[in-house]
């Protein structure tokens, strides 16, 4: 069962994470960018600008050229400021330009690397140009310094020159080339990346405050109940005790929502348990001072009436039929007189004064008792006891008054005779004990009154007989229930708790008593 707290901290979670999730992927990519302006700043710009730098148009041919038309000592005065003329610094910025890719590859991607290692490799070419030209260059103007040029040879070594500064411009138009368009590739990909990832953070953004909203209303649903279940906390308040908060969830207030249902159920049972004590102790007090009216009369019809059957034995002409007339009142004064008892047993029932009861002694007494009286009305009784049973506390003579009501119970169900059980069994806490008929059984409507006192299926009874039952059987703290089907009979199940273990008293105490 998980909690509602840790239910609502896991939505919540789960919108935060999505919440970093969409910070997490917007700092990457600001990361990205980063490394494609550090790339761009200080790898192929730096480089696109030595390119730059590179120019071979025709240091050399040019200055040939005029050296070769002049005479021999201006030539040897001009040459030496001609050397001074040549560019030294080609082979300082194919250095400078291989330390920046160097650089450049330790922080750029792998598609990067691999450009970054070509224009390594065209700047290694340059390099070897560039010295081979150097070499050829120093050679023609050495030849011219010493004189030793013909107007045809040294037409040839300018030719020859102006080859090698014809594949040295190339190549450095090649790698100015391909570094514009690297530069250009990498700021179109920039460009389509900042667009792609603008796109993405709001999406992602969108995404996790939706995450957020469902995070709320999912809190919502789940503190929902509390307000269910403050309602039902106000009806009950109001006296709705059968009023019944409606919560399936697993949680605490679930829980709180079936042990609300539970106590306003007991209230419920509570209030109608107290309800039915107060017209109990009111019908017992009227039946009690309606019994004390009538007794007293009932007493002198019935003395009376034996006298008058007396003198009517004694007198001469009297028919039988009169006779019968006065033996007729005598049997009902009786029959009246032992309502009355049982009225007064009813509204008077004393505490039990409990003491431990063996339950299987108590019925088998019962049924030695009753066996002639239900044998005479052709009932069997059959005893299933089980042994060993845990004693209960009862009082024996309202427990042996409950059970003797339940089996002349059985035996007015069974007019024409039938079999009744009496069974007892161990149970959790306590002992159970049946009383099961073979009768007519108990209409189904009527099944749930026939605990009410004054209610009854029989037309002479009293509808005192159960009720009394259940009220001992409360007294002593147990339960009564009743199955029945209409012409399979009755059973009533007694379930009475167990008599706690009494400990033998320590020397030490029974030398003290």
């Amino acid at each position: 069962m998980r909690s509602v707290a840790f239910k609502i901290f896991l939505t919540f979670a789960v919108a935060l994470a999505a919440f970093a999730l969409a910070a997490g992927f917007g700092a990457s990519r600001i990361h990205a960018s980063g490394k494609d302006l550090q790339l761009l700043s200080e790898g192929y710009l730096p480089l696109t600008r030595i390119a730059a730098q590179i120019d071979v148009k025709d240091w050399v041919t040019s200055r040939v050229l005029e050296a070769g038309a002049l005479d021999a000592p201006a030539r040897r005065a001009w040459l030496p400021l001609a050397r001074a003329h040549f560019p030294s610094v080609i082979r300082e910025k194919v250095g400078e330009g291989r330390a920046v890719a160097a650089r450049a590859q330790a922080f750029a991607g792998e598609r990067d690397q691999r450009f970054l290692a070509e224009v390594a490799g065209r700047l290694e070419g340059i390099d070897r140009r560039w010295a081979d030209y150097d070499t050829a260059a120093q050679a023609l103007f050495d030849a011219l310094e010493r004189g030793e040029t013909s107007p045809a040879s040294l037409e040839q070594g300018t030719q020859g020159l102006r080859q090698l500064e014809k594949g040295l411009s190339l190549e450095v138009k090649l790698l100015q080339v391909a570094l514009d368009g690297q530069v250009a590739d990498r700021v179109h990909a920039a460009r389509r990346a900042e667009s792609r990832t603008v796109a993405l953070i709001v999406i992602y953004a969108l995404l996790a405050a939706a995450v957020g909203v469902g995070a709320a209303v999912v809190a919502q649903r789940l503190l929902l109940p509390i307000r269910t279940l403050t309602e039902g906390v106000k009806a009950v308040a109001a006296g709705d005790l059968s009023r019944e908060v409606e919560v399936r969830s697993n949680d605490e207030i679930g829980m709180l929502a079936r042990e609300f249902n539970a106590m306003a159920a007991s209230l419920d049972q509570q209030r109608r348990e107290l309800l039915r004590a107060e017209r109990l102790a009111a019908v017992g007090r009227i039946s009690a001072q309606i019994t004390h009216e009538i007794r007293n009369p009932l007493n002198a019809i019935g003395l009376n009436a034996e006298l008058l059957a007396e003198e009517l034995a004694e007198a001469p002409g009297v028919s039988g039929e009169q006779r019968q007339l006065v033996a007729a009142i005598g049997r009902e004064v009786d029959r009246l007189h032992a309502v009355t008892e049982e009225y007064l047993r009813f509204a008077r029932l004393p505490r039990p004064v409990l003491g431990r009861e063996d339950l299987n002694e108590i019925l088998a007494v019962l049924a030695d008792f009753l066996r002639p009286e239900l044998s005479g009305a052709g009932v069997e009784v059959r005893l299933e006891l089980a042994p060993g049973l845990p004693a209960v506390r009862a009082d024996e003579g309202q427990l042996r008054a409950a059970f003797l009501n339940l089996l002349r119970n059985s035996r007015e169900a069974m007019p024409g005779g039938g079999t009744v059980w009496l069974r007892t069994r161990a149970a959790p806490g306590g002992v159970e004990a049946e009383v099961a008929d073979t009768g007519s059984g108990i209409p189904a409507e009527a099944l749930p009154r026939i605990f009410d006192p004054f209610f009854s299926t029989r037309e002479r009874g009293t509808g005192l007989g159960l009720a009394y039952t259940q009220q001992v059987i409360r007294e002593h703290g147990g339960t009564i229930a009743c199955q029945s089907q209409p012409g399979r009979g009755t059973t009533f199940t007694v379930r009475l708790p167990a008599a706690a273990e009494e400990r033998a008293p320590s020397p030490a105490e029974a030398a003290s008593a």
